[in-house]
């Protein structure tokens, strides 16, 4: 009896050991070209969901059930590579994708459509490593079908959508999501088929991603308002601390809504019984600043108090905080401390389209003027950020949603003259 207990005992041991036998996978991405490490390259076993990312030094780790197995590496300035490992030690290089593109030449017309069927509707796309997602609507059978296309327009996939979606959200992490009316979905392709993951209730998963700005030096960087919107709060986040490294305010706007909305003015809300003003006048004077905040303004103040404007972009390993608000750039180095400030007035130009576009690929930056219903594409200097070239998106008026890579626009266009449904174009810059 005795022996047969100690058999069972080594046999859940060797069971527990095959179990839990890993093999870990350690290497170095580095650029095919420059022999440089390239940072948040997301690695993932081929036909699974199991993967990593490199850090700042190109450096990762992963654990396979066995070898050999097939990684697919991905970043967004190089080419998606499948690599087989045989050996726990694995160096991956990369090749970037603006040298590769050096001698292409577009035949045919500018623009060209690149829609997956001319029967469907498009109402969003997104890029996803090299492909490009289209989200369309066929309203004749009421049903939505999630493409996956080349860059040719040529389709790889389709998924029949068994939920209405609301279009995608493309996270400062990498991930594209796609939105329903409660629920947010990762999308993910293993280089068989498309899936839909981790099913998130849909505000809860927008109020936590949202304020996620970039990932800089191993770090999550956020942006979050305050008081109205007149203040703009920066902080990284990493190593369990959270740290504010910059703050933008507009001192003008945040003296008038002192001025205006000051203590006689929540003394008459609360002698006419406005309610949520029914406290104490000591409570209203030591907390003016909270009740300015959300306290209702008429359609005129709305405008008065436009919250601040300064988005933050990652471009190139260089964290940049564009400050509309005060017509200036500014350059933050590794440690998060303000190496450089440059004015600029590009944004003061009339038809300014609120915003900036960063080409995927080639880290090109470039704002747009509406004119006449025509977008005006401008490409900025990197340095001085002032316009350096103009590309306008010729005969269609009215585009939607523009998103740049690899030095082509991509857009959304319905042609009403010949009731043509909306589809998906691209254009050389």
């Amino acid at each position: 009896m005795k022996t047969v207990r100690w058999v069972l005992i080594l046999v859940g041991l060797l069971i527990g050991v095959i179990v839990d036998a890993q093999v870990k996978i350690f290497g170095i991405v580095t650029d095919s070209l420059s022999g440089k490490p390239i940072a948040d390259v997301n690695i993932v076993i081929k036909g699974t969901t199991e993967g990593t990312s490199t850090n700042k030094d190109g450096h990762f780790s992963i654990s396979v059930r066995k070898l050999p197995v097939t990684l697919v590496a991905s970043e967004i300035r190089h080419h998606t590579m499948e690599f087989f490992v045989e050996r726990p030690q694995a160096n991956i290089r990369l090749s970037p994708k603006i040298q590769m593109l050096g001698g292409v030449t577009i035949q045919g017309e500018k623009i060209q459509c690149i829609h997956p069927d001319e029967g469907v509707y498009a109402f969003d796309f997104e890029f996803y490593d090299d492909y490009i997602l289209v989200l369309t609507f066929k309203k004749s059978k009421k049903e939505s079908t999630l493409y996956l296309l080349d860059d040719a327009g040529n389709t790889i996939e389709k998924e029949l959508l068994k939920t209405e979606p609301e279009g995608f959200y493309h996270d400062q992490l990498g991930f594209v999501h796609l939105l329903t009316a409660d629920s947010a979905f990762q999308i993910y392709y293993d280089y068989n088929e498309i899936h839909l993951l981790y099913p998130t209730e849909k505000l809860s998963f927008l109020a936590m991603m949202y304020p996620i700005k970039a990932r800089f030096q191993g770090k999550l960087i956020l942006n979050t308002p305050s008081y109205r919107g007149l203040n703009s709060h920066y902080f990284a986040i990493g190593d369990k601390k959270r740290e504010q490294f910059y703050v933008i305010s507009d001192s003008t706007k945040k003296s008038y809504l002192s001025r205006e909305y000051d203590l006689k003015y929540f003394l008459q809300l609360r002698k006419m019984e406005v309610e949520g003003f029914q406290v104490s006048v000591k409570t209203l004077r030591e907390n003016l600043d909270f009740y300015r905040q959300y306290v209702g303004v008429d359609w005129l103040d709305s405008k008065i108090l436009e919250p601040v404007y300064a988005p933050l972009y990652k471009i190139r390993d260089t964290l940049l905080i564009f400050d509309f608000t005060h017509s200036e750039v500014v350059t933050f180095d590794e440690s998060l401390e303000v190496v450089k400030k440059a004015p600029i007035s590009f944004h003061k130009e009339k038809k300014w389209e609120k915003g900036l576009i960063v080409d995927e690929t080639w880290q090109d930056i470039y704002t747009c003027y509406l004119k006449e219903g025509i977008t005006q594409i401008t490409r900025l200097d990197r340095e001085t950020f002032k316009p350096v070239s103009t590309t306008e998106v010729d005969g269609m008026i009215f585009i939607n949603k523009l998103k740049i890579r690899n030095g082509y626009a991509y857009f959304l266009y319905k042609d009403y003259c010949r009731n043509t449904k909306r589809m998906i174009f691209k254009m050389m810059l």
